[in-house]
């Protein structure tokens, strides 16, 4: 338990320490004001009137920031904890010590969600205190002076103070703004929950629902998924390929019921993947807030269990890719500019779904013929070698960048004929029309800028 709590010390410290931290909480703050005066375009109906709505769409609006701000802190907080330490081989002094490998993942999973949770209650004072605030769409809507007088002024002393500490003191000036941001928020939010706009004494939290506070619950415990979503990627990927997955993770997941509903009735693959991506509508409370219902308890204790298992999952899977990761000979080399590593996981992203289709395909009884199953078969046996493909070009083969390079040729010579050639054989067409052969050929084009920049023909030929 020693080695956990100093893991999780550490990394809480220098996750709230990066400038980038910072920026993501600077930026939810300025899209969080900004909601304000963007939500008042709507237009009341016959029984509902405007002020009503435009005040919906700031609560509906201020939850998806709320959630795409968690996302980013989870994102990028987890690959500086766990992937940067695995690429700058720190991590070997760690765990060259009697601490386990999965004690180091646990460790920097909870200071991960420790920085995630703080930013996500810095950023929930101010959506609460702009909620109290309320749109004012008219000319004659008069400003909420106790709102703008002491959240502008928490704001601006925690800005001071971060600065004076940085200046005099060395502090670091995020993780000062920080500490002072949690005092002075605090106090402002709590404050205007009794003072109303004029001044005088009202019920605490008057302006605000209740119902926006388990609200705020859900999108915290969605927020946790991705916190173990991106430390598991982190494992194995960099900042940005760890960003690209939690954006498919909320994607994917908040189209759950769509994609794998119906779908996963009748396909065992859809089934099975819809198993694998967390269902995300279970933590979106907008039609409950749109149509003025309680949000029950009950229902946000079976979310907190959906996470809980989700957690303890992702938790697995990190820990599991960890544990068989060579760090003293990094399975990628640490080294792989950041475009040709962000081509080689695109790579590996589309054998995955080449994989999937086929397996689709064979998973559909109804639509079996010799064609289907050459189809499918071709599609699995594909993403089986275009997976270790790009597995070897990621970690530097030169071979790989010759048979990439050959590759991309051909495709881009391919679609540049069928494009410009009104007589190519049909063979060539390959069932696409004007507008596929234009993208395949924009794409090829795109992978071989890559493959012909400087540093990635330097890091190749330094790996032969």
């Amino acid at each position: 338990m020693l080695g956990f709590w100093s893991i999780t010390r550490n990394t809480f410290t220098q996750t709230v320490r990066q400038p980038i931290y910072g920026v993501i909480i600077l930026a939810t703050f300025g899209m969080l004001v900004l909601n304000v005066p963007l939500s008042g375009w709507t237009i009341g109906t016959l029984t509902v009137d405007y002020h009503t709505t435009d005040q919906q769409m700031l609560e509906s609006v201020g939850l998806s920031t709320l959630l795409l701000s968690g996302l980013l802190v989870a994102a990028f907080s987890a690959s500086t904890a766990v992937g940067r330490e695995i690429e700058d081989k720190t991590a070997l002094t760690v765990i060259s010590k009697p601490v386990a490998r999965a004690t180091f993942v646990l460790g920097k999973f909870a200071g991960v969600v420790l920085a995630v949770m703080v930013a996500f209650y810095l950023c929930s004072l101010v959506y609460l205190i702009t909620v109290r605030h309320g749109v004012k769409p008219a000319a004659w809507d008069e400003p909420d002076a106790p709102v703008l007088v002491l959240g502008i002024s928490a704001f601006v002393l925690s800005m001071i103070a971060a600065l004076l500490g940085n200046l005099y003191f060395g502090w670091s000036f995020v993780a000062a703004g920080v500490r002072a941001s949690a005092v002075l928020l605090t106090l402002a939010a709590g404050v205007t929950a009794f003072v109303g706009e004029g001044w005088e004494i009202v019920a605490f939290g008057e302006g605000i629902r209740p119902q926006l506070i388990p609200a705020m619950g859900l999108m915290l415990l969605a927020v946790l998924i991705f916190a173990s979503v991106a430390v598991a990627a982190s494992t194995r990927l960099a900042a940005v390929p760890t960003l690209l997955v939690c954006v498919g993770v909320l994607i994917v997941g908040l189209m759950h019921p769509f994609l794998f509903g119906r779908l996963g009735e009748d396909i065992a693959v859809a089934r099975a993947i819809g198993w694998v991506v967390p269902n995300l509508s279970f933590f979106d409370p907008q039609d409950m807030l749109m149509a003025d219902q309680v949000i029950a308890a009950e229902y946000v204790g079976l979310a907190a269990a959906y996470t809980a298992a989700y957690v303890a999952g992702a938790l697995a899977l990190a820990m599991a890719l960890f544990q068989s990761r060579p760090i003293e000979a990094a399975a990628e080399s640490a080294s792989l500019p950041t475009l040709a590593g962000l081509l080689a996981w695109a790579g590996r992203s589309a054998a995955i779904v080449a994989a999937l289709a086929g397996l689709i395909l064979l998973s559909m009884p109804e639509l079996y013929s010799v064609a289907t199953l050459l189809a499918a078969a071709a599609l699995i046996v594909g993403g089986a070698l275009s997976w270790l493909l790009w597995g070897f070009f990621g970690r530097g083969q030169q071979w790989s960048y010759y048979v990439v390079a050959t590759l991309t040729g051909l495709l881009l010579v391919r679609s540049v004929l069928v494009l410009l050639w009104t007589g190519a054989p049909a063979w060539l067409h390959w069932q696409a029309g004007p507008v596929g052969q234009a993208v395949a050929a924009i794409v090829a084009a795109g992978i071989g800028v890559i493959l012909v920049l400087p540093k990635t023909r330097r890091h190749f030929k330094s790996e032969a």
